[in-house]
């Protein structure tokens, strides 16, 4: 872990859980983690606390008993940057206390609806999040961070910072590594025969309708709506060409498709929770991701690209898709869709 740094994004509920803070700040950095987060929030600190969670690697959420200062919305700013880290798929990990009624009454929130809200919250996070600890004293705090943030790093493994005098020596190896596999699949390729050449192939103005999981927040609360959805081939292309245009691992098909639903879910779920206001964990079904990604094959939209040093397939897009993507033919096909949505 000495060759490698990691960024980490703490949020609490404010200034009450200072002395916690410090423990974890302290226990993060020797082992090898940066942290940031912010303890005053406003309405202008949102987008700077946004920003932050983009460039880290992982989120620690530190709850003590209180729900914290509330946004315009009546959102506390703690759930609001937990929702903002789901919904960009960052690995998350709470340590909560073990015990929040047998903490200092002044460590509590004074009004009755806060209280409500953070048992809601609370029972939240142990419902949703698969990494959440308890801790009583200082000294159980201490060791939770430094048994399980390690775990962390197994169970959610990240890039991370690597210090420059290490990353030649990596990347000399990667490189002839990379050359070997692309050698070794020509020569598979060679062999392979395409079992999806009986696929017909589809037109950019055709419709896929597919279905989608998806948690959708309001009031406080969030409930799992099932969505059928459907979209063109030309707005398929679009989402997904700009990912594969360098060799990309296969994984980033359902990434992507999942980032596509969270940013532009929020209307889907109105339809049944017209108070929504935000969703996350958006989940494509497997079958119609699969059956888009083979599709694109079919139609010569994207091709297979070798592995990477972790041994993923890769894929990468084609001349023709690249074609498309820089033709104004994909804009028009998406204009004409919100028009008529």
């Amino acid at each position: 872990m000495l060759d490698k740094r990691y960024q980490v994004f703490i949020t609490t509920s404010g200034s009450e859980m200072q002395p916690e803070r410090m423990i974890l700040a302290q226990t993060l950095v020797g082992m090898g983690f940066f942290s940031w987060g912010l303890e005053q929030r406003t309405p202008l600190s949102t987008a700077f606390a946004r920003r932050q969670i983009d460039d880290c690697d992982y989120v620690i959420l530190l709850l003590g008993s209180k729900y914290g200062e509330q946004s315009v919305s009546g959102v506390g700013y703690m759930h609001l940057e937990y929702i903002y880290a789901v919904t960009k798929q960052k690995p998350i990990i709470v340590f909560m206390h073990d015990d929040p009624d047998a903490r200092d009454p002044n460590l509590h929130d004074d009004k009755p609806e806060l209280r409500e809200k953070f048992k809601d919250f609370r029972k939240l996070l142990q419902q949703e999040v698969d990494q959440v600890f308890t801790y009583r004293t200082m000294r159980d705090l201490e060791m939770a961070v430094r048994l399980n943030m390690t775990q962390m790093l197994e169970r959610y493994p990240v890039s991370g910072w690597v210090r420059p005098q290490n990353t030649q020596v990596l990347h000399d190896e990667i490189d002839k590594l990379k050359a070997k596999v692309m050698q070794l699949e020509t020569e598979a390729g060679k062999r392979e025969v395409d079992p999806f050449l009986t696929l017909p192939k589809v037109a950019m103005h055709e419709f896929f309708v597919f279905d989608y999981r998806m948690h959708a927040y309001q009031d406080g609360n969030f409930k799992e709506l099932k969505i059928q959805k459907q979209m063109t081939w030309a707005q398929l292309l679009s989402v997904l060409g700009s990912t594969f245009i360098h060799p990309t691992p296969e994984e980033y098909f359902s990434k992507r498709m999942n980032e596509y639903l969270n940013e532009t879910g929020l209307n889907d779920a109105r339809q049944e929770m017209p108070r929504a206001h935000a969703v996350a964990r958006s989940q494509i079904n497997i079958r119609a991701l699969h059956s888009i990604k083979m599709q694109m094959r079919q139609n010569d939209w994207i091709i297979q690209s070798g592995r990477d040093d972790r041994q993923r397939m890769l894929w990468q897009l084609t001349p023709k898709a690249s074609k498309l993507l820089e033709s104004n033919l994909l804009e028009n096909d998406r204009a004409f869709q919100f028009q008529s949505s």
